[in-house]
């Protein structure tokens, strides 16, 4: 069930108010774990089955793993776990390449191709339980002993979809006592999810209109068109990812749980390095805890070395947002660039700050073009276009001013929506704003679109 949609807003109002009047903590875990399932099975209820297998499975190996230590056991948990990732969400790219392979070797080969549709949040929820299995492992947190405890952990409906990944260490602890209501959380919790929304509906969906008419028509662009796509899907993906993440983070704090952020100003960052610790938060520590680290790292190896597993770690995550050579090119490019950073980090030292945010900057909005890019051919007629292209004099108004007023306000934004405390913010102020959202809402938002990382 969508976020931004009127029925889920319905729905979580109810919970919330049916949660906080429950007086045990046994049947508000129940609530959660019964009201997730219903939201996740929304829309495709067979995908329930295979989150409540994956419950069931991880749950019983996580007791395992504490009390026997062993490699073998802990690689057949993550094997089993990344085989259903491979399978919905990889299985027909592979197929497709060997079918292409083949015919590059004169063979016409007959291979059956897995269904089409793919679990909602497979992406997410994967990380999340390798992670808790890695972790019990190293006995950095001990293995769950509740079952429940550990269903609504792996089921938890405000991040389970699209993030942000919450690791056990975070989760867990939060699960097992009972939380006391307090106004001023929930206060927050709600200033977030109106924040969220915003972002969503007032802003991505509204610039998504027209990066999409866009990008399904590149050679009929003009050079000053094909730059405002590229800017406007910059704007739009992170007001969407962002947005979503927001909203995640209000529903945990309407529920007494605290989340990990997700985003901080990620176009304020000076290298690409500090770009990665600014988006997608709990990604990019996944990533260096679980890949980058086991890969050797940066420590103890050759420079050379270090730098190949900065570049595996970018590519395996540029694979992970979709199965496409377009998602890792877009990894491989994020990775040398790392070590390009790394090669002149001497040099840059000495520029002004402002250029290495214009270059970063820039550097992360043109390898958002691969990202977005529907094929290679839409790729380079993009690129063309941007380079060569007629000026068109029909350039869409509200969409420019959305976009470069979005990405130029990104420091305050973020700065409002962080605020530890909404009533730092005068009641006046609150009201305006909160208004001032619903109108705007209103007045200019859709729901038609998913969120972008509902696909990953």
């Amino acid at each position: 069930m969508l976020f931004h949609s009127a029925t889920f807003l319905i729905l979580v109002t109810a919970l919330v108010a049916l949660y906080w009047v429950t007086p045990w903590q046994r049947a508000r875990l129940v609530l959660l774990f019964l009201s997730s399932l219903v939201f996740y099975g929304w829309r495709h209820w067979p995908s329930v089955f295979l989150l409540l297998g994956s419950i069931a499975f991880n749950y019983a190996l996580g007791r395992v793993l504490e009390s026997r230590k062993s490699k073998p056991l802990l690689a057949l948990g993550v094997t089993v776990n990344l085989s259903f990732l491979l399978f919905f969400k990889y299985g027909r790219f592979v197929v497709d390449q060997l079918i292409h392979l083949g015919a590059l070797l004169g063979l016409e080969l007959q291979v059956p191709k897995p269904d089409a549709w793919m679990p909602l949040g497979i992406s997410f929820f994967t990380f999340q339980v390798i992670a808790y299995l890695v972790d019990v492992y190293r006995k950095e947190i001990p293995a769950e002993r509740s079952l429940l405890v550990f269903a609504v952990f792996k089921s938890f409906f405000a991040q389970l979809v699209a993030g942000p990944i919450v690791r056990g260490k975070d989760l867990l602890p939060q699960l097992r006592g009972l939380v006391p209501f307090e106004v001023a959380r929930l206060h927050r919790g709600a200033w977030l999810v109106l924040c969220g929304l915003f972002l969503k509906v007032g802003v991505a969906d509204v610039l998504g209109d027209y990066v999409d008419y866009a990008w399904k028509v590149p050679d009929t662009l003009g050079i000053n068109n094909a730059w405002l796509v590229v800017y406007a899907y910059a704007a739009q993906l992170l007001a969407d990812f962002w947005g979503y993440s927001t909203m995640a983070v209000g529903l945990g704090l309407c529920f007494g749980l605290t989340l990990p952020i997700n985003f901080e100003n990620p176009y304020g960052a000076s290298s690409l390095r500090e770009f990665w610790r600014r988006w997608h938060i709990t990604l990019s520590i996944w990533l260096r805890d679980y890949v980058y680290i086991s890969l050797g790292g940066n420590r103890s190896v050759s420079k050379a070395r270090a730098a190949f597993n900065r570049l595996a770690t970018m590519a395996i995550g540029g694979l992970w947002h979709g199965a496409g050579w377009n998602f890792v090119l877009w990894g491989v490019l994020h990775g040398l660039w790392m070590d390009l950073e790394l090669l002149t980090e001497k040099a840059r030292a000495r520029w002004p700050k402002w250029l290495g945010l214009v270059i970063t900057f820039h550097v992360v909005v043109f390898l958002w073009i691969p990202f977005r890019a529907p094929s290679f051919d839409a790729l380079l007629m993009m690129l063309t276009r941007m380079t060569s292209g007629p000026w068109d004099i029909n350039t869409p108004t509200q969409t420019a001013v959305m976009t470069l007023g979005f990405l130029a306000l990104q420091k305050p934004l973020f700065a409002l929506v962080r605020a530890e405390r909404v009533d730092t913010l005068k009641p006046m102020a609150e009201v305006a704003l909160a208004a001032a959202m619903v109108w705007l809402l209103l007045a200019y938002g859709s729901a038609r679109q998913d969120f972008i990382y509902y696909v990953f």
